[in-house]
């Protein structure tokens, strides 16, 4: 077995199968005790003059069939989602909510109503407009500087590479709801054709004719129908035609061109295209290293990176994506193999560090080039390559991204690279497992932000070879819009392939792929989220932190495996806003024994955030959250073993910074002593909030999709001698189900 046999044999983890008990909730809405009273007559005052202002200065704004973007900024003590200005700006008033931005929202107006806004703040008697109107702190065309971010125009042209043209970036078009606006923009847009913006040539156009007998045919479709789409502006403006929203990859050739982009009010956001890029290694040999004669019953990852030229790993190349994006010659070869070398069998590389000896096949993407060289890669070309790549190999489930790109993450956008490949996960079923990036630089790097990905940190080891403090070369979370990122670290000073010392985050991640890997294999019914889940809650630290995330998984259990003297479940749920979910448990004798609750417990939920995640919300990244909680009854309420603050409690921007509300990881651990209960049960709580729907055509949460979400909860009481797995198990009956599939895996060297 794949399994090292000097390890003990562990129970496997349990499925279960329970369907939760569901119980509606009734909502509140605005009412006079909303109304900010100590403010209530200033903002009377502040927001009448200010539209006024507004009114008269319209003409000099960029305005779409008369329609000007404003932003409203709101209070701290209002920035919760209960307080979105939704009565106050209403469509029926010449004014639509277009997207949550920086602490408020933008707002689309009809510039004509401007002036009876003026009035109409300063006379309203209406509750919910005075709700909103004390708790908007003020209102503003939206600037150039606001598309500009955090940058000036000059900053934004230096840090551009330069291309055929001019110098590349990626900007989105101002999303407006007004048909006739939007067809206004595009008509801005088409003129700047004249001297402004250059489109950059068409998708994978530099690979087009480079496919052969070896490119599988679902491959072959999507690279040709890519290279034939076309014009890619033209691509840009037929696509916000159909959604309102689009993003595209252009050239700009001059800063004065530049500046002309920015002042047509025609882009919401513009940065810099960022070159993709690995970590550089050293100089080293290249040894023989002995491989399992028969590989092909081992799972596959996906390694997206220089490329692969070792002989000694061809054997363990179950795929080879063809044609590359990146020519050979060209590609980082030399990181690509170094990455490869680890996620093939970095245990063997590193026989002294706690490694889990697990093997893997390994599928080639070459699609990083090496610094310095001279094929551009644009980050388009590359999301529109991987789906392609993605599509052709359904059965690679993990995917190795050893890569990032130079700039830091913003600290409230998440990454354009970040969310597409997040929409790759979620279209075809996959983990990415990427890397956090390495110094310098002050945060992650993308595409670390993705949502849907696991992203690894670097750590040290001890002279025992078990993890130990922070890498430090790897960069550190979190992420932006809540996101606890990394969520897992794992070794980052390593050997690997040259059989030099090297160290980065790249390494830590391909020393993780291989555990995801195994595990989803390993799963009777397995998702992405399931597997980021055991991951991060078999690992080893206690609680989240920025540099080593939730710790380093399968050091001692692996995810797919009970600790001694615990019982770990897992189950999957649909659930719905707009109401409580729970799940009763009975509670094992072991942990009850002495007539108190005594033990440990470990909750972990990942939440699928999509549909309801747009890239144009900024904080507001993610339009729905999870609250969830492992509860005991006392007396005449239900009180939480394991769980979040109250959050209801505390100011919104306390609980993103201190709870990260908004992040769609939920991971509670606790060690309880003597904790008095009543009854024989405990239940599991889950409860889905929305905010910002009316960016996706809902007027309330009772019209949003249902939201899927994995659990995973451990009890114990850490003592092998009890036998808590047993009793858990035996209670719940036919409720639960083993988790794994049995798996023989022979990995029989050539070694003599």
């Amino acid at each position: 077995m794949v399994d090292n046999p000097g390890r003990p044999l562990l129970n496997p983890v349990l499925r279960f199968t329970k369907d939760p008990r569901p119980e509606g909730i009734t909502g509140g809405g605005k009412n006079a005790y909303g109304i900010k009273q100590d403010r209530i007559a200033v903002q009377r005052r502040v927001l009448s003059k200010q539209f006024a202002t507004l009114s008269e200065a319209a003409y000099q704004t960029p305005r779409f069939n008369g329609h000007a973007i404003v932003y409203a900024s709101m209070f701290e003590d209002s920035l919760a989602p209960t307080w979105t200005p939704s009565d106050l700006f209403q469509p029926d008033r010449g004014a639509r909510l277009i997207g949550p931005y920086r602490t408020g929202y933008l707002v689309e107006f009809d510039s004509d109503e401007l002036a009876e806004y003026a009035r109409l703040v300063r006379n309203t008697e209406a509750t919910r407009d005075q709700v909103d109107i004390s708790r908007v702190e003020s209102v503003r065309f939206f600037a150039d500087a606001d598309a500009a971010g955090l940058r000036s125009l000059d900053e934004l042209w230096d840090e551009a590479p330069e291309t055929d043209g001019g110098r590349a970036f990626v900007m989105w078009l101002m999303p407006l709801a007004d048909r006739d606006a939007a067809e206004h923009l595009l008509q801005v847009f088409s003129g700047l054709r004249d001297g402004v913006i250059e489109a950059p040539p068409p998708l994978l156009d530099s690979i087009a004719g480079a496919r052969d007998a070896t490119t599988p045919a679902v491959m072959r479709r999507s690279l040709r129908a890519a290279s034939a789409s076309g014009d890619r502006l033209n691509l840009v403006m037929r696509e916000y035609r159909q959604r309102r929203r689009s993003r595209s990859t252009v050239i700009v050739p001059s800063r004065r061109a530049l500046s002309q982009l920015v002042a047509s009010g025609a882009v919401f956001r513009i940065e810099p295209v960022q070159p993709i890029h690995t970590t550089s290694p050293g100089e080293g040999r290249e040894p023989e290293r002995p491989l399992p004669r028969d590989m092909s019953s081992l799972p596959i990852v996906g390694v997206v990176d220089g490329g692969l030229t070792a002989a000694s790993y061809k054997h363990a190349e179950a795929w080879r994506a063809s044609p590359p994006l990146v020519r050979d010659g060209t590609a980082d070869t030399k990181h690509g193999n170094r990455v490869t070398s680890l996620v093939v069998q970095g245990h063997d590389w590193n026989n002294k560090l706690t490694l889990p000896e697990l093997y893997c096949q390994i599928g080639t993407v070459q699609a990083v080039a090496k610094k310095g060289a001279r094929q551009f890669v644009d980050p388009q070309d590359f999301v529109v390559y991987l789906d392609s790549v993605m599509a052709a190999n359904p059965g690679t489930k993990v995917w190795n991204f050893s890569l990032n790109q130079q700039n830091s993450c913003e600290p409230d956008y998440v990454s354009a690279l970040g969310h597409d490949i997040a929409l790759l996960a979620r279209k075809h079923g996959v983990l990415p497992v990427i890397s956090v990036g390495n110094r310098p630089g002050e945060r992650l790097q993308p595409p670390a932000d993705c949502e849907a990905a696991i992203t690894v940190g670097g750590r040290l080891h001890d002279k025992k070879g078990s993890p130990a403090g922070e890498c430090p070369v790897s960069h550190c979370g979190p992420g932006p819009s809540s996101m606890l990122k990394p969520e897992v670290s794992s070794f980052s000073h390593v050997r690997a392939l040259g059989g030099d010392l090297i160290k980065g985050s790249s390494f830590a991640t391909a020393l993780t792929s291989p555990l995801a890997a195994h595990t989803m294999m390993r799963l009777r019914e397995p998702s992405p989220d399931m597997v980021k889940a055991l991951l991060l809650h078999c690992a080893d630290g206690q609680g989240y932190d920025p540099a080593l995330g939730f710790g380093t998984a399968g050091c001692s259990t692996l995810p797919w495996e009970c600790p001694p003297g615990f019982v770990t479940l897992q189950w999957t749920a649909s659930l719905r806003p707009g109401a409580a979910y729970y799940w009763e448990l009975p509670i094992p004798l072991a942990l009850r024994q002495s007539g108190k609750l005594k033990g440990q417990g470990a909750l972990t939920a990942i939440l699928n955030p999509h549909p309801l995640v747009t890239e144009y919300a900024g904080p507001n990244y993610f339009s729905v959250r999870l609250a969830t909680a492992l509860q005991f009854h006392r007396g005449d309420k239900f009180h939480n073993l394991l769980g979040s603050l109250d959050t209801d409690k505390i100011s919104e921007q306390e609980a993103r910074a201190v709870d990260h509300k908004w992040s769609p990881i939920r991971h509670h651990q606790r060690t309880f002593r003597s904790v008095g209960f009543d009854g024989e049960s405990l239940r599991v709580y889950a409860r889905i909030y929305t905010r910002d729907l009316y960016q996706y055509g809902y007027a309330n949460a009772d019209e949003a999709p249902e939201m899927d979400t994995v659990f995973v909860l451990s009890l114990g009481t850490g003592d092998e001698d009890d036998d808590v797995y047993n009793q858990l198990r035996d209670q719940l009956g036919a409720f639960v189900e083993t988790a794994t599939i049995d798996t023989d895996i022979d990995v029989e060297s050539d070694a003599e």
